[in-house]
């Protein structure tokens, strides 16, 4: 007998071809380094108990009927080593959300014409960007995060709006755009997933079919190490004695600490002990008596984003009271990043920006005697829902 250790464990997901068919790493990038704690892939049964008289008050055994696997993936909220490359974990993002997209280039300004919140985009690069993507601005010695809340095509004259106006004034002539990634909301292609767990280079434990059925930003707070926890749900599972198809190789990028974290409510800087959010997905299993296990597709029917924040009460304002009580929509927008050698300089961010929110509840709670707010919030896709509820951007 060959006990197991928990530390030698290796997880792989893989977007799969076709739904439910199992799909095992197929390179050493396919891995992801989750937290040691809350990694779970729980298969289960429905048993079917037969309420037969027997000459006993006990039960018959029962048979077995739809089988469900389910369980969790937690990771650091850090960026990948290479800027605006897709992190390891990227596909639990895309399944959670349903889409994505990249810009592969840096993005260079316009000579002139850049002001503190608009900037002058060359034709052929205005393509490369979209509203609701958080960009990195690469003024020397001040770097600048802000999402994209309007862009102009024109030919000749195409711009892209900043929520959050640059602090030190207009942007520099010729100011670079670093490359990114966006994941966001979306109605369909949320993509399913295989999630294989190798033990010891020996075992193999598997879930095919998976979808994400709650993702959480967690540990946003003061000083800490923020984390994604992907919860999921699939149609099958199995295991064997399976190695490993090859050597997982994790990025090294290291993730940001939860301070020079700035967090924005309608592009006003706020000073918060912390915040969260949650994308809770609604999963819609299609089933036929001619399943083996009885589910045979699945699809998400509906999503709802919430979270919550803490900003210090202020004894001269009520404008967080007057949102809740006018159901006035607003934007929050937050990121973190790493400091780099040169002051006023990052990289590795990961950033989120809910554009439409609605304050549900304020509570009062106090920090080591100063009150806060306890605001939660819902995100919609807007009155006129034309907006995503959620928008993620790795630089």
């Amino acid at each position: 007998m060959s006990d197991t250790v928990k530390q030698n464990i290796k997880i792989g997901i893989m977007i799969e071809p076709s739904e439910g068919v199992y799909t095992a790493p197929a390179a050493s990038t396919n891995y992801v380094a989750p937290l040691a704690d809350g990694t779970e892939l729980t298969p289960a049964k429905e048993l079917l108990d037969r309420n037969i008289l027997t000459n006993s008050i006990g039960r018959v055994t029962p048979r077995t009927g739809t089988r469900s696997v389910s369980g969790s993936v937690p990771v650091e909220a850090r960026a990948q080593g290479t800027a605006g490359s897709e992190p390891q974990y990227g596909p639990l993002l895309k399944a959670a959300l349903g889409n994505s997209r990249q810009n592969t280039t840096v993005i260079t300004t316009k000579a002139t014409g850049n002001t503190a919140s608009v900037l002058q985009i060359n034709d052929s690069d205005i393509s490369k960007l979209s509203v609701g993507d958080c960009i990195l601005v690469k003024q020397a010695g001040a770097f600048h995060v802000s999402p994209i809340t309007a862009k102009t095509t024109t030919s000749g004259s195409a711009t892209v709006t900043l929520l959050v106006p640059h602090p030190s004034g207009d942007c520099a002539d010729s100011v670079q755009i670093e490359k990114h990634t966006t994941y966001m909301t979306a109605n369909s292609g949320h993509p399913t997933l295989s999630i294989s767990k190798y033990i010891e280079d020996a075992r193999l434990e598997y879930a095919a079919g998976c979808r994400v059925k709650n993702m959480s930003l967690n540990n946003f707070s003061t000083g800490q190490l923020a984390d994604f926890k992907f919860q999921f749900e699939g149609l099958s599972f199995g295991q064997s004695l399976t190695a490993p198809p090859n050597t997982p190789s994790y990025d090294t990028a290291l993730p940001p600490i939860v301070l020079n974290a700035t967090v924005y409510m309608d592009g006003t800087a706020l000073e918060v002990n912390e915040v969260a959010f949650s994308v809770e997905n609604t999963l819609g299993f299609k089933t036929s008596t001619g399943s083996s296990n009885g589910k045979i597709k699945s699809r998400i029917t509906k999503r709802t984003v919430s979270g919550s924040f803490n900003p210090y009460k202020q004894s001269d304002s009520i404008a967080n009271f007057s949102k809740f009580n006018n159901n006035t929509e607003f934007s929050i927008f937050g990121y973190m990043a790493n400091p780099t050698a040169t002051p006023g300089e990052f990289d590795g961010i990961v950033a989120f920006y809910l554009p439409k929110c609605i304050i549900s509840e304020i509570s009062e709670s106090d920090k080591d005697g100063l009150l806060q707010e306890g605001i939660t919030f819902q995100a919609s896709r807007g009155s006129d829902s034309a907006s995503e509820e959620l928008y993620i951007s790795i630089i």
